[in-house]
């Protein structure tokens, strides 16, 4: 007799079951339909022999029942009737919401389905009660996303600074550098990024900068900064100037209209507390801060981004598109991906824990 499954994730959970039946536990339908292993949580343990005594009653064949933990996570809640609660108070906007431990919830998070897989493949089918980290499953996923993330750039939209070059070519000209899509890989091609006269920078990034210094615009080159005006910076582009002798190497976007009105979302866990234990109410422990929002303008390039596209916006983090450029009223909206590191890249930091 064949071997008939079919696989389905739910809430990070491996279930294999009939095709019309399995939440039913149903001895006489996995029968008909040729499942050989029914496979369940440990919580079921004691309808197991109701199971096998329904199908020995009846004379039918008798699948194989396999037991196996629930997967669970620290700063989580994995029940159906805890999530649908989260979903009824408005906690969040619904299943796939980006905070929530469904796959439609990762995924909208910006978990790519090989590392999901991957995952689910080394928990194994263990009766151990495990207790998850999510570091751990987002740096699975960022070895999987980054092989395939472009690279933009994007700088705050009110907190930054203008750094003047003198010798640089005027926004009139339209000049355009060439650089490669993905540094580590030439195959995925290049964009033309806006170089500029006047470019911005994090604020952040040159709060301690010196008159005399040399400083290295990602993609570009280095500049030498000669004056400081007000708030503005003013600088020299050296063509042959040394990459390894300047310190700060930063991100940066020419000052030009073309630029791309950018929302970045950030997300933090839906429960305070690491381990929920079984005397715990969950709703003593709600995190009231949860998603936060920042603006920031990024390069013209980003407009040509699509739903679900991946990016790393260099020195901040990898992004997936929630919603693509519409106009500048519906600007590009961009979920942060956890990388499974407790800080950012590049010092960026967000508003939120990055997690």
């Amino acid at each position: 007799m064949s071997f008939v499954v079919v696989c389905v994730f739910t809430c990070l959970h491996v279930y294999l079951f009939s095709q019309t039946a399995f939440l039913s536990y149903s001895p006489i339908v996995d029968s008909i339909e040729g499942v050989t292993h029914a496979l369940r949580t440990t919580e079921y343990d004691d309808r197991n022999e109701q199971f096998q005594q329904i199908a020995k009653a009846l004379g039918i064949r008798r699948p194989r029942n396999h037991t196996f933990s629930r997967v669970n996570f620290e700063y989580a809640v994995m029940s159906k009737r805890k999530l649908t609660w989260f979903v009824e108070q408005g906690y969040v906007t619904g299943w796939d919401d980006a905070r929530f431990p469904t796959v439609r919830g990762v995924v909208r998070r910006g978990i790519n389905i090989t590392a999901l897989r991957s995952f689910m493949y080394e928990q194994g089918a263990s009766r151990a009660v495990v207790n998850m980290v999510w570091h751990k499953f987002w740096a699975l996923n960022k070895k999987e996303i980054d092989i395939n993330a472009k690279r933009y750039m994007a700088i705050g939209a009110t907190d930054r600074v203008t750094l003047i070059i003198t010798n640089g070519p005027s926004v009139e000209s339209f000049s355009f550098k060439e650089t490669a899509y993905h540094p580590k890989d030439p195959a995925m091609g290049t964009r033309g990024i806006r170089i500029a006269n006047k470019v911005l920078l994090e604020t952040v990034d040159v709060k301690d900068v010196t008159v005399g210094e040399e400083i290295v615009l990602l993609r570009w080159g280095v500049v030498k900064l000669t004056k400081v005006e007000g708030a503005a910076l003013v600088g020299e582009f050296l063509p042959d100037g040394d990459f390894k002798k300047a310190k700060l190497k930063l991100s940066w976007l020419a000052d030009v209209p073309e630029n791309t009105p950018v929302v970045l979302y950030e997300f933090d866990h839906l429960v305070t507390k690491a381990k929920l234990e079984e005397e715990d109410k969950f709703e003593d422990y709600i995190n009231h801060t949860t998603m936060a929002t920042t603006k920031v303008t990024g390069d013209a390039g980003l407009k040509t981004l699509q739903e679900h596209d991946i990016i790393q916006l260099e020195r901040r983090g990898y992004y997936r598109v929630d919603r693509p450029y519409v106009h500048s009223g519906k600007p590009l909206e961009l979920f942060m991906i956890p990388d499974g590191k407790a800080k950012s890249m590049g010092g960026q930091e967000g508003q939120l824990a990055h997690h």
